[in-house]
């Protein structure tokens, strides 16, 4: 188990650099010279001379080599400095603590959610496949991942805030402010869960141990909870995390529908102000974000399943 670990957190390491290298490229990228786009955004917008704008890439190191420039940023973003906004003239770190926070509560909500709905749902399937029930979760799941979140947003809000009134149409605050994005969010992803634990468990369903459980009387629920649905759990495990990271594409249109000042929201905004600097530091959350969640269930897996740590 602990080579396995190592060799994991290894190769998160490894795509993390590349992260790295990527998130620096992106100020190099963008339209025009660096070092002016960030003078200029000093001087409230009017348009620097050549010699300042020389004068500025020395003084802040913007004329050094790449490899050298990247060494430094490397080593700030270490340090937790992920440079100043262009608009706050404030450090990029205190909008984003202030931030993530908001959009992790909203995506373990929703994760949450969703495999409420999904797990039940898929067993109630595998009970009955080809039934009635079968098919209208099937058709509902179809729906659910088919449906744009901005267009389902909206209809959440025209009916539960303007139409009955008994939800805010945005904003943060209360639990309240939670329900109509962790809706939105949930059941996008519970179609997919649901299939997928339906899925697997009429695959494991097909297998001798199964017969040989059925031989021995016992009934096809307890023979789906009790043996199949614990077999399947390293899969939902990382079907539920590959959910978990895509999460966080939904948030940038639900965060900015219904005024959740979270990531997302911070990403859109950044990139109406032409920011360069805060979008950056998002584009570098996010990718390192779905390299930790990957990890976090090749652990959880590792730890639930021998048979992931090579023991049998």
């Amino acid at each position: 188990m602990a080579s396995r670990l190592v060799s994991r957190g290894l190769h998160a390491l490894v795509l993390m650099f590349a992260v790295s290298i990527a998130g620096f490229s992106l100020l190099w990228l963008m339209p025009g010279d660096f070092a002016e786009v960030m003078l200029m955004a000093q001087m409230d917008g009017t348009l620097p001379n050549a010699a300042q704008v020389k004068i500025f890439a020395d003084q802040n190191g913007l004329s050094d080599p790449l490899p050298l420039q990247y060494i430094r940023w490397l080593a700030g973003v270490f340090q937790g400095d992920l440079g100043k906004s262009f608009v706050t003239r404030e450090p990029i770190i205190d909008d984003v603590i202030l931030r993530i926070g908001k959009s992790l509560t909203l995506a373990v909500l929703s994760l949450g959610l969703a495999l409420v709905i999904a797990v039940p749902l898929g067993i109630l399937c595998a009970l009955f496949p080809g039934k009635m029930i079968d098919r209208i979760a099937g058709t509902i799941s179809v729906i659910g991942m088919s449906i744009p979140n901005f267009w389902y947003s909206l209809l959440l809000a025209l009916l539960f805030s303007l139409i009955l009134g008994w939800l805010p149409t945005g904003g943060h605050g209360t639990w309240a402010h939670a329900v109509l994005p962790t809706i939105v969010i949930a059941t996008s992803i519970a179609g997919v869960l649901s299939r997928f634990v339906r899925g697997s468990l009429l695959e494991e369903l097909s297998k001798p141990y199964i017969r040989t459980a059925k031989s021995k009387g016992n009934g096809k629920s307890r023979v789906i909870l009790r043996h199949a649905f614990p077999n399947i759990i390293p899969g939902l495990l990382t079907m539920a995390g590959m959910q978990f990271a895509r999460i966080f594409d939904g948030m940038i249109v639900v965060e900015t529908l219904f005024s959740w000042p979270g990531i997302g929201r911070f990403l859109v905004e950044s990139l109406l102000n032409r920011d360069y600097p805060a979008i950056q530091a998002c584009f570098l959350i996010v990718a390192v974000s779905y390299i930790l969640i990957n990890l976090a269930v090749d652990v959880m897996i590792s730890l639930y399943d021998p048979r992931a740590r090579g023991i049998v």
